[in-house]
């Protein structure tokens, strides 16, 4: 019996210390990075969307409520049907149909808040803080030139490339998404947001955003 009472005591030492890594609390210090997809706006059209891409620094004041500091970057395009147009010596006009495409990069720098609800592996999760944005301007021109036809001469202006203004902008942040625990030091985020620019009417106002964040603690 004393035997078996030693072997059970050594199987009970190694299942401890052999334990899976889920059972060890995750750590203060978190780094994460996030992939999405932007609509940005500024006060009278659409200029444009495309995929974005973060990365921070947090740190957790307690299992539900953290703290970050982010820097994201991301560019839009949009692509619009036009027409030039061209003349030739007797006066005449002729259309030439063209792409616009529109383009540019707004780059952030956004101190945040975030607190999740419950305590299983899938928690809902809503978010808020501000920060920076620089944007370079939206550039504006054709994906081809437009040809015009033998004989006309595109009027002048029509088809050139040129670039707005650059703004540097305070902004905010907010949005909700659900935290999935996948693994003991590794969470998934889906998620849904809105970032607001005071660019006053120059460059991107309004980011609307989804996307996936992963985090490491």
């Amino acid at each position: 019996m004393e035997r078996f009472a030693g072997i059970a005591a050594a199987l009970a030492v190694v299942a401890a210390c052999s334990s899976p890594a889920y059972a060890q609390p995750a750590g203060r210090f978190s780094v994460a990075g996030t992939v999405d997809y932007t609509r940005i706006t500024d006060d009278e059209s659409l200029l444009g969307s495309g995929i974005g891409a973060g990365g921070a620094l947090g740190w957790r004041l307690t299992d539900a409520t953290g703290v970050e500091i982010e820097v994201s970057r991301t560019r839009h395009v949009r692509d619009l049907g036009l027409f030039a147009v061209a003349h030739d010596a007797q006066g005449r006009l002729e259309p030439v149909p063209y792409t616009e495409r529109w383009e540019g990069t707004a780059t952030f720098v956004i101190a945040s808040v975030a607190h999740t609800f419950g305590s299983g592996p899938v928690r809902p999760v809503v978010w808020g803080g501000g920060g920076f944005m620089t944007h370079g301007g939206t550039e504006r021109g054709p994906k081809v030139a437009p040809q015009a036809p033998p004989g006309f001469t595109l009027q002048p202006g029509d088809g050139e490339t040129r670039r707005g203004p650059g703004t540097n902008a305070a902004a905010v942040d907010g949005g909700l998404g659900v935290d999935i625990r996948v693994a003991p030091r590794v969470t998934l985020r889906p998620f849904a947001g809105l970032r607001l620019a005071n660019t006053q009417n120059v460059g991107p106002k309004y980011l609307v955003r989804t996307g996936v964040r992963v985090e490491f603690r």
